[in-house]
Protein backbone atom coordinates (compact mmCIF):
# COMPACT_ATOMS: atom_id res chain seq x y z
CA UNK A 1 0.00 0.00 0.00
CA UNK A 2 2.98 2.36 0.57
CA UNK A 3 4.25 1.92 -2.72
CA UNK A 4 1.35 2.14 -4.51
CA UNK A 5 0.43 5.41 -2.42
CA UNK A 6 3.98 6.81 -3.35
CA UNK A 7 3.44 5.99 -6.80
CA UNK A 8 -0.11 8.00 -6.95
CA UNK A 9 1.55 10.56 -5.45
CA UNK A 10 4.34 11.13 -8.02
CA UNK A 11 1.81 10.82 -11.35
CA UNK A 12 -0.11 13.63 -8.97
CA UNK A 13 2.79 15.71 -9.31
CA UNK A 14 3.54 15.27 -12.96
CA UNK A 15 -0.20 16.23 -13.54
CA UNK A 16 -0.14 19.28 -11.51
CA UNK A 17 3.50 20.51 -11.82
CA UNK A 18 2.88 21.95 -15.76
CA UNK A 19 -0.05 24.15 -14.16
CA UNK A 20 1.79 25.51 -11.28
CA UNK A 21 5.23 26.23 -13.17
CA UNK A 22 2.57 28.40 -15.40
CA UNK A 23 4.40 31.56 -16.11
CA UNK A 24 3.31 34.96 -14.62
CA UNK A 25 5.37 37.83 -15.10
CA UNK A 26 4.20 40.75 -13.77
CA UNK A 27 2.95 43.80 -16.27
CA UNK A 28 2.59 47.29 -14.53
CA UNK A 29 0.09 49.04 -16.98
CA UNK A 30 0.11 52.82 -16.21
CA UNK A 31 -3.13 54.95 -17.58
CA UNK A 32 -4.26 58.46 -16.91
CA UNK A 33 -6.05 59.00 -14.21
CA UNK A 34 -8.76 61.35 -15.31
CA UNK A 35 -12.25 60.39 -15.97
CA UNK A 36 -12.56 59.81 -20.02
CA UNK A 37 -16.27 57.89 -20.87
CA UNK A 38 -16.03 55.09 -21.88
CA UNK A 39 -12.79 54.42 -22.43
CA UNK A 40 -11.29 55.03 -18.93
CA UNK A 41 -13.43 55.55 -15.93
CA UNK A 42 -12.97 57.28 -12.66
CA UNK A 43 -10.68 59.48 -10.67
CA UNK A 44 -7.94 59.35 -8.90
CA UNK A 45 -5.52 56.37 -8.35
CA UNK A 46 -8.13 54.07 -7.59
CA UNK A 47 -9.27 51.39 -10.16
CA UNK A 48 -13.38 51.67 -10.35
CA UNK A 49 -15.35 48.59 -11.62
CA UNK A 50 -15.89 48.81 -14.39
CA UNK A 51 -12.55 50.59 -15.19
CA UNK A 52 -13.40 51.74 -18.68
CA UNK A 53 -13.03 50.01 -22.08
CA UNK A 54 -9.73 50.67 -23.02
CA UNK A 55 -8.26 49.53 -19.76
CA UNK A 56 -10.76 46.11 -20.61
CA UNK A 57 -9.09 45.72 -24.16
CA UNK A 58 -5.78 46.40 -22.59
CA UNK A 59 -6.16 44.03 -19.85
CA UNK A 60 -7.09 41.20 -22.75
CA UNK A 61 -4.26 41.79 -24.49
CA UNK A 62 -1.77 41.24 -21.77
CA UNK A 63 -3.38 37.98 -21.61
CA UNK A 64 -4.09 36.91 -25.18
CA UNK A 65 0.04 37.91 -25.22
CA UNK A 66 1.12 35.28 -22.55
CA UNK A 67 1.98 37.35 -19.92
CA UNK A 68 0.28 34.90 -17.69
CA UNK A 69 -1.46 37.12 -14.85
CA UNK A 70 -3.21 39.88 -14.66
CA UNK A 71 -2.05 43.48 -15.33
CA UNK A 72 -1.09 45.75 -11.84
CA UNK A 73 -2.99 49.40 -12.65
CA UNK A 74 -0.96 52.37 -12.15
CA UNK A 75 -3.23 55.29 -12.78
CA UNK A 76 -1.10 58.69 -13.09
CA UNK A 77 -1.38 61.82 -14.27
CA UNK A 78 -1.18 62.30 -17.96
CA UNK A 79 1.48 64.08 -18.47
CA UNK A 80 3.73 61.93 -16.51
CA UNK A 81 2.53 58.50 -18.25
CA UNK A 82 5.82 59.38 -20.71
CA UNK A 83 8.26 59.70 -18.00
CA UNK A 84 7.30 57.28 -15.69
CA UNK A 85 7.53 54.41 -18.69
CA UNK A 86 10.82 55.63 -20.08
CA UNK A 87 12.11 55.84 -16.22
CA UNK A 88 11.15 51.87 -15.80
CA UNK A 89 8.23 53.01 -13.10
CA UNK A 90 5.66 51.07 -15.37
CA UNK A 91 6.32 48.26 -18.16
CA UNK A 92 3.55 49.48 -20.82
CA UNK A 93 1.39 52.44 -21.34
CA UNK A 94 -0.91 54.06 -23.97
CA UNK A 95 1.75 56.54 -25.82
CA UNK A 96 0.31 58.70 -29.02
CA UNK A 97 1.84 60.07 -32.05
CA UNK A 98 5.14 62.09 -31.10
CA UNK A 99 7.94 64.50 -32.94
CA UNK A 100 10.39 62.56 -30.74
CA UNK A 101 10.53 59.15 -29.03
CA UNK A 102 12.48 58.40 -26.20
CA UNK A 103 14.73 55.48 -26.50
CA UNK A 104 13.74 53.95 -23.41
CA UNK A 105 10.64 53.72 -24.72
CA UNK A 106 10.01 50.10 -27.02
CA UNK A 107 7.35 50.55 -29.97
CA UNK A 108 6.39 48.23 -32.56
CA UNK A 109 9.06 47.97 -35.49
CA UNK A 110 8.51 46.83 -38.87
CA UNK A 111 10.85 44.97 -41.18
CA UNK A 112 12.37 48.01 -41.93
CA UNK A 113 13.20 49.55 -38.12
CA UNK A 114 10.47 51.92 -38.50
CA UNK A 115 7.75 52.74 -36.19
CA UNK A 116 5.04 49.90 -37.28
CA UNK A 117 1.78 51.94 -38.11
CA UNK A 118 -0.09 49.16 -39.12
CA UNK A 119 -0.03 47.81 -35.33
CA UNK A 120 -1.52 51.10 -33.73
CA UNK A 121 -4.83 51.71 -31.97
CA UNK A 122 -6.34 54.47 -34.65
CA UNK A 123 -8.82 57.40 -32.87
CA UNK A 124 -10.25 60.32 -34.39
CA UNK A 125 -10.30 63.63 -33.04
CA UNK A 126 -14.24 64.98 -32.82
CA UNK A 127 -15.52 68.34 -31.51
CA UNK A 128 -18.34 68.86 -30.01
CA UNK A 129 -20.38 72.50 -29.92
CA UNK A 130 -23.50 73.77 -28.59
CA UNK A 131 -26.69 72.78 -30.78
CA UNK A 132 -28.07 76.42 -30.47
CA UNK A 133 -25.09 77.46 -32.34
CA UNK A 134 -26.69 75.47 -35.22
CA UNK A 135 -23.55 75.33 -37.33
CA UNK A 136 -24.04 72.89 -40.77
CA UNK A 137 -23.13 69.53 -40.59
CA UNK A 138 -21.05 70.18 -43.51
CA UNK A 139 -18.61 72.52 -41.56
CA UNK A 140 -14.66 71.67 -41.45
CA UNK A 141 -14.05 71.87 -37.98
CA UNK A 142 -10.05 72.66 -38.89
CA UNK A 143 -10.77 75.74 -40.47
CA UNK A 144 -13.84 76.60 -38.52
CA UNK A 145 -12.13 77.11 -35.05
CA UNK A 146 -9.41 78.77 -36.32
CA UNK A 147 -9.37 82.20 -34.54
CA UNK A 148 -11.72 80.70 -32.36
CA UNK A 149 -11.16 78.58 -29.05
CA UNK A 150 -11.05 74.93 -28.35
CA UNK A 151 -11.63 73.50 -24.97
CA UNK A 152 -9.19 70.48 -24.35
CA UNK A 153 -8.61 68.04 -21.36
CA UNK A 154 -4.93 68.73 -19.73
CA UNK A 155 -2.39 66.37 -20.54
CA UNK A 156 -3.41 64.84 -24.22
CA UNK A 157 -0.43 64.26 -26.32
CA UNK A 158 -2.25 65.44 -29.60
CA UNK A 159 -2.65 69.07 -28.52
CA UNK A 160 1.11 70.19 -29.75
CA UNK A 161 -0.13 68.66 -33.08
CA UNK A 162 -3.26 71.16 -32.71
CA UNK A 163 -1.35 73.93 -32.07
CA UNK A 164 1.27 73.37 -35.08
CA UNK A 165 -2.37 73.60 -37.47
CA UNK A 166 -3.26 76.97 -35.76
CA UNK A 167 -5.31 76.29 -33.29
CA UNK A 168 -5.93 78.52 -29.94
CA UNK A 169 -6.23 75.83 -27.03
CA UNK A 170 -7.85 75.97 -23.45
CA UNK A 171 -6.17 73.07 -21.82
CA UNK A 172 -7.35 74.58 -18.28
CA UNK A 173 -10.28 72.01 -17.44
CA UNK A 174 -8.79 68.26 -16.48
CA UNK A 175 -11.71 66.43 -17.72
CA UNK A 176 -14.55 66.47 -20.33
CA UNK A 177 -17.41 67.08 -18.57
CA UNK A 178 -15.78 70.31 -17.13
CA UNK A 179 -14.81 71.13 -20.62
CA UNK A 180 -18.55 70.42 -21.68
CA UNK A 181 -19.44 73.21 -18.84
CA UNK A 182 -17.23 75.75 -20.54
CA UNK A 183 -18.95 75.55 -23.40
CA UNK A 184 -22.16 75.49 -21.87
CA UNK A 185 -21.13 78.60 -20.51
CA UNK A 186 -19.55 80.55 -23.47
CA UNK A 187 -16.13 80.20 -22.34
CA UNK A 188 -14.76 77.56 -25.29
CA UNK A 189 -16.17 77.50 -28.71
CA UNK A 190 -16.47 74.04 -29.09
CA UNK A 191 -14.63 71.08 -27.08
CA UNK A 192 -12.06 68.39 -28.18
CA UNK A 193 -12.61 64.84 -27.54
CA UNK A 194 -10.77 61.85 -28.72
CA UNK A 195 -13.27 58.87 -29.77
CA UNK A 196 -12.32 55.20 -31.57
CA UNK A 197 -15.55 55.73 -33.11
CA UNK A 198 -18.10 58.78 -32.88
CA UNK A 199 -21.16 56.59 -31.38
CA UNK A 200 -18.95 55.93 -28.82
CA UNK A 201 -20.30 59.64 -27.64
CA UNK A 202 -23.48 58.84 -27.50
CA UNK A 203 -23.79 58.10 -23.82
CA UNK A 204 -21.79 61.14 -22.75
CA UNK A 205 -23.60 63.45 -24.86
CA UNK A 206 -27.65 62.21 -24.19
CA UNK A 207 -26.62 63.51 -20.75
CA UNK A 208 -27.27 66.73 -22.35
CA UNK A 209 -30.48 66.03 -23.45
CA UNK A 210 -29.73 67.77 -27.31
CA UNK A 211 -28.22 70.74 -25.81
CA UNK A 212 -24.27 69.31 -26.97
CA UNK A 213 -23.59 67.68 -30.30
CA UNK A 214 -20.97 66.04 -32.08
CA UNK A 215 -19.87 68.01 -35.73
CA UNK A 216 -19.84 64.82 -38.33
CA UNK A 217 -16.23 65.82 -39.72
CA UNK A 218 -12.90 64.76 -37.93
CA UNK A 219 -11.15 67.54 -36.88
CA UNK A 220 -8.07 65.22 -36.75
CA UNK A 221 -7.30 61.65 -37.22
CA UNK A 222 -4.28 59.99 -34.46
CA UNK A 223 -2.79 56.72 -33.80
CA UNK A 224 -1.86 55.19 -30.12
CA UNK A 225 0.48 52.06 -29.72
CA UNK A 226 0.97 50.56 -26.46
CA UNK A 227 4.43 51.20 -25.61
CA UNK A 228 6.91 48.91 -23.21
CA UNK A 229 9.85 50.16 -21.41
CA UNK A 230 12.67 49.19 -23.79
CA UNK A 231 14.77 47.02 -20.78
CA UNK A 232 11.00 45.29 -20.23
CA UNK A 233 10.89 44.92 -23.72
CA UNK A 234 14.10 43.39 -24.48
CA UNK A 235 14.08 41.05 -20.82
CA UNK A 236 10.56 39.71 -22.02
CA UNK A 237 10.09 40.28 -26.36
CA UNK A 238 8.46 37.31 -27.10
CA UNK A 239 5.49 38.43 -25.00
CA UNK A 240 5.82 41.90 -25.77
CA UNK A 241 5.52 41.28 -29.98
CA UNK A 242 2.88 39.23 -28.98
CA UNK A 243 0.79 41.23 -27.52
CA UNK A 244 1.39 43.72 -30.38
CA UNK A 245 0.36 41.49 -32.90
CA UNK A 246 -2.68 40.36 -30.81
CA UNK A 247 -4.00 43.82 -31.18
CA UNK A 248 -3.64 43.94 -34.67
CA UNK A 249 -5.37 40.65 -35.00
CA UNK A 250 -8.19 41.90 -32.47
CA UNK A 251 -9.06 45.44 -33.56
CA UNK A 252 -12.68 44.69 -33.48
CA UNK A 253 -12.26 43.62 -29.69
CA UNK A 254 -12.89 47.43 -28.59
CA UNK A 255 -16.25 47.12 -30.08
CA UNK A 256 -16.66 43.93 -27.90
CA UNK A 257 -15.76 45.14 -25.07
CA UNK A 258 -17.81 48.38 -25.24
CA UNK A 259 -21.26 46.50 -24.80
CA UNK A 260 -20.04 46.29 -21.07
CA UNK A 261 -20.57 50.26 -20.99
CA UNK A 262 -23.64 50.86 -23.77
CA UNK A 263 -26.98 51.49 -22.22
CA UNK A 264 -29.90 50.87 -22.83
Amino acid sequence: MTLRAGLLLMLAAVIVTPALAAECIPVRVGYMDQNRPPYWLGEGDKVPDPPGAAVDLIRDAVLGAGFGCTPIWVRLPAARLKVALANGDIDLAPVGELSFYPAEIALPRDKAGNIDLKRALHNQVLVLVRSKDHLPAGTNPMQYFKGKTLGIPMGNSYAPRLREAGLTLDEGARDLDRNIEKLRLGRVDGVVVAAVAPAHLKQTLDKYKGSIEQLPQPLLNIRLWLAFNDSFYHAHPRQSEALWTWLDKNRGRLGYVMQRYTKD
